[in-house]
């Protein structure tokens, strides 16, 4: 039987990657997804005839909720990062 190899060779520090102006934009594709999950439900509702009427405060106000996140998305995703200039 072989002994095994014992030499440490430690990896290369970690760097930071480069900065990827477009990588905070992909946070805004999670609302479209969500929109996507709200019209199956209304067409769910639609197709199956069940209704909507217990949820839809709920459902506004969620609606509501989603468009001021949606705007607080975009300003920090278009907002320089710290040491940048712009």
């Amino acid at each position: 039987m072989e002994p095994l190899e014992s030499d440490y060779t430690p990896l290369p520090s970690r760097r930071r990657r480069a900065a990827d102006p477009a990588r905070r934009y992909n946070w805004l594709y999670l609302f479209p997804v969500v929109g996507i999950f709200i019209v199956l439900l209304f067409a769910a509702a639609g197709l199956l005839q069940f209704s909507l009427t217990p949820i839809v405060d709920g459902l506004m106000g969620f609606l509501v909720l989603l468009f001021a996140l949606f705007i607080v998305a975009i300003f920090w995703a278009a907002s320089p990062r710290r040491g940048e200039q712009s």
